[in-house]
């Protein structure tokens, strides 16, 4: 048997990149449905942690959360009923500063988060900044988009929210 899977991964690596595409474009479209149920009455409150971030780019924590909130409302649950937080700090406390600001840190770049930032925030969304990060990087409450608050530090955020009954999201 062993021989036989030999043979046959052998024969995929040399074989040609048009005839591996021509199977993949092949294969018939597969369908996921979920087997999970959601109460009517459930509320699902979810945090994100946004620590990373790459100038010029949308940040992938707030993409993240709202994929979740999306995916909810996929599946028939009133966005109402998820709530979302995101925890910032690190060098990711410049993607919820206004223009002028992210643009003093990154040479006149705008901010390419501002728009999952407002998504987010009509959604109803806590976006709580470490203040402890946001001090180091010169950043002031002032700076921050509207609907951004200020947390004494992302470690006394994340404690509150898990005391009010959110999850963390694991990445």
């Amino acid at each position: 048997m062993k021989t036989v899977l030999s043979l046959a991964a052998a024969s995929l690596a040399f074989a040609s990149p048009s005839a591996v595409l021509a199977q993949e474009e092949e294969m018939e479209e597969v369908v996921v449905t979920s087997d999970m149920e959601f109460p009517d009455d459930a509320v699902w409150m979810h945090s994100f942690d946004a620590y990373e971030s790459e100038a010029g780019k949308p940040n992938g924590a707030f993409r993240r959360a709202l994929s979740f909130i999306r995916a909810m409302e996929a599946e028939g649950v009133d966005p109402e009923r998820v709530k979302v937080a995101i925890v910032v700090h690190g060098p990711a406390v410049f993607d919820v500063v206004n223009d002028a600001r992210y643009g003093e840190k990154y040479e006149g770049e705008t901010n390419q988060a501002y728009n999952n930032i407002a998504q987010l925030i009509g959604y109803g969304a806590e976006i709580w900044v470490c203040g402890v990060a946001a001090k180091y990087h010169g950043v002031g409450n002032a700076h921050l988009l509207d609907g951004v608050r200020m947390a004494p530090s992302g470690t006394v955020a994340h404690a509150e929210l898990q005391r009010r009954g959110f999850g963390l999201n694991a990445y």
